[in-house]
């Protein structure tokens, strides 16, 4: 992979919103496992994030940007994230990629989970990648978990929006982020 198309820090140091769009269609790579990123959700300083639900965990949110922000949710699932605003508060969770690399060993990793339920969530997809939850707080760009753009054009992608998935609090917000028809979504 060329080092020089991959996304950095800077690209992060923006609106969390603008990152949460930006990142679909961009190629998701780890240890010889890649998919494209089909499903976001942003969030910023709101009541469902971490920077107010969890203040110590989340101070991430609150003091970083481009960095990897690793959780484990209902105490079994691991989430991947990434921390946003130079000037403010955020990160990006990614809900869902579809995978373009690696899939024999994410088969693997998910049996018998194949298919769309192999990286259809949060979840799913930190198993099947195989993510070690070491990498937390590491910048992205110098860690193993890498992120460039995708080949083809992204703003041909036919993008919805709608409210996040799985939280009791702030549901009114359109921070949910997809590629539409994508078979890979968490949700349709």
């Amino acid at each position: 992979m060329n080092s020089a198309s991959l996304i950095d820090q800077r690209f992060f140091e923006k609106n969390t919103i603008t990152v949460a769009r930006k990142l679909l269609g961009m190629h998701l790579s780890y240890r010889g496992c890649e998919g494209v990123i089909v499903e976001t959700e942003a969030y910023r300083n709101d009541p469902a994030s971490h920077a107010i639900t969890r203040p110590k965990k989340g101070v991430m949110l609150r003091e970083t940007y481009g960095c990897i922000y690793i959780y484990l949710i209902y105490g079994m699932h691991r989430c991947l994230n990434f921390t946003t605003e130079k000037e403010g508060v955020g990160a990006v969770l990614i809900r869902a990629v579809e995978p373009i690399a690696g899939i024999d060993q994410m088969i693997k990793r998910r049996s018998p989970a194949t298919g769309c339920r192999l990286t259809n969530g949060p979840g799913k997809l930190f198993s099947a990648f195989n993510f070690d939850p070491g990498h937390h707080g590491e910048q992205i760009g110098s860690s193993e978990i890498q992120i460039r753009p995708l080949a083809r054009q992204t703003n041909k992608l036919k993008i919805g929006i709608s409210s996040r998935i799985g939280i009791s609090k702030a549901k009114e917000l359109q921070w949910r982020y997809f590629v539409r028809e994508n078979p890979y979504l968490s949700r349709r």
